[in-house]
């Protein structure tokens, strides 16, 4: 019997092989994370590749190397299969919706477990912080102080905020990761 659901699409592009190149983009359902892997094909590769809703691996020419982006649904029921990624992470992206308060605190705790993971130990942490352009997001250091980010300890980590919608902030993104990967070459 096959089983033809969420879960047999995303084993199907699990990531296989042992070499740490890749950038994993996780964040709550409607954060923005399929946006932004929209934004970062376009950029980097030269052309927009539209996400899938359930999950998506791109290939990325980032300085003159090759880095595999894992972009996968925020659902409660698809956060089973992101431990399947961390080992293949080199620069971890998890992206908040700014103008969500209330969910906030959710963020926070998946996080929290995301980085319990130690195969996640000496993966880049950058906190995206969407939707700027929206009436009522919050500033960076108000979701800094309820994601508890200053308690974060031996990480290196930042914030950058951005719209996806507007592009404002997207080159900043942009920066961090290519700062990141020439970082991680030398």
């Amino acid at each position: 019997m096959c089983f033809h659901g969420p879960l047999s699409l995303i084993q199907r592009i699990l990531p296989t092989g042992s070499q740490n190149n890749g950038l994993l983009i996780l964040g709550l359902d409607n954060a923005g994370k399929s946006t932004l892997t929209e934004r970062l094909s376009e950029i980097f590769n030269g052309k927009a590749k539209a996400a899938t809703v359930q999950a998506s691996e791109w290939s990325l020419r980032i300085n003159n190397s090759k880095l595999k982006l894992w972009d996968i649904n925020g659902d409660l029921k698809n956060r089973m299969v992101w431990p399947n990624y961390y080992q293949k992470a080199r620069i971890l992206i998890f992206v908040v919706d700014s103008k969500d308060a209330v969910r906030l605190s959710e963020a926070r705790c998946v996080l929290c477990d995301v980085l319990l993971h130690e195969e996640l130990n000496k993966a880049a942490l950058l906190i995206v912080s969407n939707k700027k352009d929206t009436q009522g997001s919050l500033p960076a250091s108000t979701i800094v102080d309820l994601m508890g980010l200053n308690h974060l300890q031996g990480r290196e980590w930042d914030i950058k905020e951005c719209s996806l919608q507007t592009d404002k902030g997207v080159q900043d993104i942009v920066d961090w990761i290519f700062s990141k990967t020439t970082k991680a070459k030398k």
